[in-house]
């Protein structure tokens, strides 16, 4: 389930080298070393369609919706 797909990059967060810790049907908790290897929790319904990273065991680069960045404190 990968449903965002706007290629808008101000409506967009993208984060390198990501890993996917566990996959909960609903949502993928990452480990996100741009944010001091910080691990969060991130509903797939906000995973950008290009993002390389959407199930346990991939790594590369998570790209989501800007506001629910924000909204997270994990970006500016």
């Amino acid at each position: 389930m990968r449903p965002f797909t706007n290629e808008d990059p101000e409506r967009t967060a993208t984060f390198e080298a990501v890993e996917v810790l566990r996959d909960s049907g609903k949502a993928i908790l990452v480990r996100i070393p741009e944010l001091h290897n910080t691990d969060k929790w991130i509903p797939k319904s906000v995973i950008h369609d290009d993002s390389e990273v959407y199930k346990a065991g991939t790594t590369g680069c998570l790209i989501v919706q800007r506001w629910f960045a924000e909204k997270e404190k994990m970006v500016e």
